[in-house]
Formats: C-alpha cells, sequence, structure tokens
C-alpha cells in the first residue's frame, strides 16, 4: 500500500494549495459555530449574568400595598419595571400588550390595599401577548413575587389572630407593629429558603433527555456538518480525474485497483479527520465545550461517522457524469442530512416521524453519539450503539464506492 500512500500525499498537497478549500475547511466551520453557539444560549446554554425582561406595571391601587408590590417587582432579578401613570394607565397597558408594543403587563386594581386591609382577596390582571416573546417567564417571575407577598399577608393574619385570640384585639398600632416584624421575619428567612430541593442524576439518565443548548450542541454539530459538506464537495475531484484522463492513467501504472479506491478513500478521511479534531479542539479551547470524559469514545464516533463520509464522496465521485452534477447532489445531501439529522436543532425537539427519518442517516446517529458525550456524560460503551450503526454505514458506502469505481 505504499503507492497508495503516494496518492494520498499528492492529493493532500494539491488541497493545501487550495485556499478557497482551506476557507471552507477552517474559517467558514469557526465562524457558523461562533454564531450558532451565541443564538442558541452561549457556552452551554448558560450566562453569568440574570436575563432581565420588561414588564410593564400599571398601579392604580393609591394605598401603600400597590407601591410596595410594584417595589418587591422591581426587585426581582428577571425583571425590569416599565411603569404607566395616569387614570388610563390600566387600559393604556392593555393596549400597549395587544397592539404588540410590549409583551406582558400588570395591573394593580384601585382596591388592592383595601381589600387586604378588610382581609379580602385581591386580584390582579396579567396582559400578555403570545406573539411577543418571554411573557411566560416574566409572569413566573412575577408569581414567584406574588407567592412571597401571600406568605407575609397570611403570616400577618395568623400572628394577628393568635394575639387577640392571647392578648387581646389588638390597636391599629400593636398590628402595624406585628405585620412589620412578620414582614421583617419573612423577608429575612426567604434567603436561604428553609427548605430546598436539590437535583442529583444517578445512573444512565433517559434517551429523551435534552441535549445542553449553546455551544454544547453547536460545536459538536457545525463540526459534523462542515466535514459531512466538505467531504462531499470533494466527490468532484474524482469527477475531474476521470474526465481528464488523470485516473486512467493511473489504472494503466503498475497499481492495484484496490490501492487506487484506498488512496481516494484514504485522503478524504485524513481531511476529515483533521477538520473534526481541530473544531474538537477548538471547542474546548475557544468556546468551552466539555467533550466528555472518555476520549476512546469521542475517538471510536468521530472515525467511523468520517470513514462514513469519505466513502459516500468516492461513491459520489464514481457515479457522477460532471463535475457540477457531483457539487450539485453533494450540496444536496449535506444539508438535507443536517436538517434531518439534528444538527440545526436537536431531534429530541421534534416528532417521532421526523426523528425515525432523521435516523435513516448518519449524521442523526452521529448527533446522537455527540450528545450522549457531550451532554449526557456517557462513556465508550453508551455511544457504542451510534457507532456501529455508524460503521454499518460506512462500510456500505464504501462497498458500493468499489463496486461503481471506474476510471471513465
Amino acid at each position: 500500500m505504499r503507492k497508495a500512500w503516494y496518492i494520498v500525499v499528492h492529493n493532500l498537497r494539491l488541497l493545501a494549495s487550495d485556499r478557497s478549500a482551506l476557507f471552507w475547511l477552517i474559517v467558514m466551520p469557526v465562524a457558523f459555530t461562533l454564531v450558532s453557539g451565541l443564538v442558541f444560549g452561549g457556552r452551554g446554554g448558560r450566562s453569568d449574568q440574570p436575563v432581565r425582561y420588561a414588564l410593564t406595571v400599571a398601579n392604580l391601587d393609591v394605598g401603600p400595598e400597590g407601591a410596595a408590590l410594584v417595589a418587591a417587582i422591581e426587585e426581582a432579578d428577571e425583571i425590569d419595571v416599565l411603569l404607566v401613570e395616569g387614570p388610563d394607565a390600566g387600559a393604556e397597558a392593555a393596549e400597549l400588550v395587544e397592539s404588540g408594543d410590549r409583551s406582558a403587563a400588570l395591573v394593580i386594581p384601585p382596591d388592592y390595599s383595601a381589600k387586604l386591609a378588610r382581609d379580602e382577596s385581591a386580584v390582579l390582571t396579567f396582559h400578555r401577548n403570545p406573539e411577543r416573546m418571554n411573557p411566560l417567564i416574566t409572569r413566573q417571575a412575577v408569581q414567584k413575587v406574588i407567592a412571597r407577598r401571600n406568605v407575609e399577608v397570611l403570616a400577618a393574619r395568623g400572628v394577628r389572630e393568635g394575639y387577640a385570640e392571647l392578648v387581646g384585639e389588638p390597636s391599629d398600632e400593636k398590628a402595624e407593629e406585628l405585620r412589620g416584624r412578620v414582614e421583617e421575619y419573612v423577608s429575612g428567612a426567604w434567603e436561604p429558603a428553609p427548605i430546598t430541593v436539590t437535583t442529583e442524576r444517578l445512573g444512565r439518565p433517559a434517551e429523551t433527555e435534552m441535549p445542553e443548548g449553546g455551544f454544547s450542541h453547536a460545536s459538536p454539530a457545525m463540526a459534523l456538518m462542515f466535514v459531512l459538506l466538505n467531504g462531499l464537495m470533494m466527490s468532484s475531484a474524482l469527477v475531474t480525474e476521470r474526465r481528464e484522463r488523470t485516473l486512467a492513467r493511473l489504472f494503466a501504472a503498475p497499481l492495484r485497483r484496490s490501492e487506487i479506491i484506498v488512496a481516494h478513500v484514504g485522503w478524504r478521511f485524513l481531511v476529515g479527520m483533521g477538520q473534526m479534531w481541530f473544531l474538537i479542539l477548538l471547542g474546548a479551547l475557544a468556546f468551552g465545550v466539555d467533550w466528555g470524559g472518555t476520549a476512546s469514545g469521542l475517538l471510536m464516533v468521530t472515525v467511523v461517522y468520517v470513514a462514513a463520509v469519505a466513502g459516500l464522496s468516492v461513491l459520489i465521485g464514481s457515479t457522477a457524469r460532471t463535475s457540477r452534477q457531483a457539487e450539485s447532489l453533494s450540496l444536496v445531501l449535506a444539508l438535507t442530512m443536517s436538517a434531518l439529522g439534528g444538527l440545526w436543532w436537536p431531534l429530541e425537539v421534534t416528532p417521532k416521524a421526523y426523528q425515525a427519518v432523521g435516523h435513516a442517516v448518519p449524521t442523526g446517529w452521529a448527533m446522537d453519539a455527540m450528545h450522549d458525550l457531550v451532554s449526557r456524560g456517557y462513556g465508550l460503551k453508551g455511544v457504542a450503539p451510534e457507532a456501529l450503526v455508524l460503521l454499518a454505514f460506512a462500510v456500505g458506502f464504501t462497498v458500493v464506492a468499489a463496486a461503481t469505481f471506474r476510471h471513465e
């Protein structure tokens, strides 16, 4: 196979001299990974700073409770309060949401303080526009504030009733003092809460567990997509060799057919592996992607995936009649496989039928394996099923490519 190696080295030198090829091998994958990772959540979908959302608030209450509620909402990490004032503030807030200028609005009724003073239930109105982003997140943040306020109100009522039974009905001054003490106590005891829940992952997570977002999805997804795209586009080089009779001269040389096939699969495989591991190292060093605790599992997945891409590339180059036909078919296949295989969005969020179709192509299995390694922490055995399927794709593509390989 020494002669095959000479062909491999020759093709690698030709590729290295092609600046446009290097642009698609290095620059474009990096740019797409950066943009995709930032759009879908940054580093693993997490941020050190809380995301804040605007909430329009119309406080129609003239008592102290309305102002206190607005102040409590303003202290929430998730909310920036935009006050609407005036006699028609409630209608104005509703109109802003209905027109789409604001995503959500909270209206505090005029009798809010009076009802709480009479130990009655007060009802707030939350307007939301489902066509705008994040009204649900804003409502959840408001509900957290309301839940705390409910605890303060109920605790104050309980303390006052207990005082009345033990000592006697408190005066207005005493009732106000008791209420202030209760609110101070609840405020101090709220953080940290007396009861909290911690989540601990045990055993192998469910197959349907959602993968992480941000660069934890974008980095492996873009690596798989561009290895596929560039690998398949290399098929046109084989068509050019056939049309220019370069391949025919190789067949006339003292070379076995198997050596020529191995050389053409081999140099594509080496290019794909180089690009794949460059993007893996970039993800780890530049984007903070944790590729899992098993390098052997990652190596196994990348080897069989790139082998499948190389075999498919030679297959296209062996059957296409023109370079343009090979390039068009390669582009269509690469983009279709990327979309179906979950490289643009996780397959876990798609319907069952879509997932079934996505696993009819190698990208679906490769992305499953990447999610298992990066997001779910699986080891070598955990990704073995996906690797075996990818190996079957690689063997199948290569066998058919060898059977159809010709120099004319």
